[in-house]
């Protein structure tokens, strides 16, 4: 993930903080790790209410921040310019999706099944705006930040553990559900791996959420670690993330995560050496052990097959029926050229039958041309600020870059049921990486006092 040309980064001076302020905030400060711990199981916990508002442990955390943020908030301290501007974009489009959605809600057929998506869309968009701003005001150390890279080495463990046991049959996917009624999508879920996926792990019934689940994690982890000097475990999580997502079968996430693979090892001849002789010492090493090799077949066939599909991208067949969406979608706002400005209104494309698994047409087939206009100048500000931030290899921009390019199959950045927690994940983990650099006075002091002794 580092350019040929060399790109310069805007690096801060740390501001100082008290001692007594980092006290006053560190229940804040572990309910967030909290938050990031809860990252590693994404299932449901228990089946209150609707099924896509079925809480899991990520919405526990949330509202502990929430909580210890109520306690602790003399202590927090202020949004640093970029998020400042970030979220003033958020609210300008939360007013707008109010304004969509109520518009929609006034004119949709008495049958529509689009209102209660609608609804929840709107709950999840302002609870990831509130985690974003909330963890913004968190005053964040070079040792808490340490402590949040062990976390989320941890959480990225865990949860490609958990994808390759679930493969392997090792934890049956209906074990992990057993507690919650087969309702909605989780109806699913047990005989998923009977059927079709079996990599989905303890994050949730999409595969594409696995997928994303991973990278999210890595690039946050390789943000967290790029101070120091760690290009072996960084290599090493990699190659974990990119085996992970292979298995979890999403095509768009195996060619994202190739990608970044591909950005990050570019300049790494040596880590590329290594990994070639890996791919073939490890399989003639299994072969001497007598073990059998793995098998690596879905419902559809083999799962190398369906990977390599992703070269194949103007094959239809490939598409998985998503140009038959697409169409749909389409045809609706050629419907009403009207529609094509200000779409047909916030929870609305699941009326078409099914949401537009392309992000781009999502956005314009709910919120229209405006909305997609909103959305731009949102991202186009955090890559900005990314790309002045973020210092070496700059894992968090290109991730981000990635997930925009494979946007263009699935809802990435659209609070969908089926891409679960990623997005209040993402909107997080910007908040960390565009924060205000602080350190302990006393750590301050002493630096300064060396500097002048030398």
């Amino acid at each position: 993930m580092k350019l040929s040309t060399k790109t310069k980064s805007v690096k801060a001076n740390p501001i100082p903080i008290s001692s007594s302020q980092l006290k006053g905030t560190q229940w804040l400060f572990f309910a967030f790790c909290c938050y990031l711990l809860s990252q590693s199981f994404t299932v449901p916990i228990l089946p209150i209410g609707p099924w896509a508002l079925w809480p899991c442990f990520s919405d526990l955390a949330f509202f502990f921040i929430i909580f210890t943020f109520i306690r602790c908030r003399r202590y927090t301290t202020p949004l640093s310019l970029p998020n400042k501007k970030i979220f003033s974009i958020f609210i300008i489009i939360l007013l707008g999706i109010i304004l969509s959605y109520l518009c929609y809600l006034a004119t949709a057929e008495p049958n529509a099944v689009g209102p209660p998506f609608g609804a929840f869309q709107l709950y999840r968009l302002v609870q990831y705006f509130s985690s974003f701003w909330l963890i913004a005001r968190i005053p964040l150390t070079p040792e808490r930040l340490q402590k949040m890279r062990q976390i989320v080495d941890g959480v990225l463990i865990f949860v490609s553990l958990g994808v390759f046991l679930t493969y392997a049959g090792v934890i049956p996917l209906s074990l992990i559900t057993a507690h919650l009624p087969k309702v909605g999508a989780w109806q699913y879920y047990g005989n998923v791996g009977e059927i079709g996926t079996k990599g989905l792990g303890f994050v949730g019934y999409n595969h594409a959420y696995v997928a994303a689940q991973v990278m999210i994690l890595l690039i946050l982890r390789l943000h967290l670690g790029s101070s120091q000097k760690k290009d072996i475990s960084n290599t090493t999580f990699l190659i974990l993330s990119a085996l992970t997502v292979f298995i979890s079968e999403s095509r768009s996430g195996f060619a994202a995560i190739l990608f970044l693979v591909s950005l990050y090892l570019v300049t790494k001849p040596f880590y590329v050496l290594i990994i070639i002789n890996m791919a073939w010492i490890l399989p003639v090493l299994a072969s001497a052990l007598g073990l059998k090799g793995i098998e690596l077949n879905s419902y559809e066939g083999s799962i190398i097959d369906r990977q390599l599909t992703v070269f194949q991208a103007n094959n239809t067949d490939n598409l998985s029926g998503r140009d038959e969406r697409w169409a749909s979608h389409l045809a609706a706002l050629d419907d009403n050229q009207v529609s094509w400005i200000v779409g047909n209104g916030f929870g609305s494309a699941i009326d078409r039958g099914d949401n537009a698994h392309m992000l781009y047409l999502q956005i314009t087939s709910e919120t229209g041309l405006i909305g997609v206009g909103l959305f731009a100048i949102l991202f186009g500000m955090i890559l900005f600020y990314l790309y002045k931030i973020e210092i070496k290899e700059k894992p968090f921009l290109w991730g981000t870059v990635t997930f925009l390019l494979t946007a263009v199959s699935q809802e990435t950045f659209y609070p969908v049921p089926a891409l679960g927690q990623f997005l209040g994940l993402y909107l997080s983990s910007v908040a960390i990486v565009l924060r205000t650099p602080y350190l302990l006075e006393e750590s301050l002091r002493n630096s300064k006092g060396l500097s002048e002794t030398i």
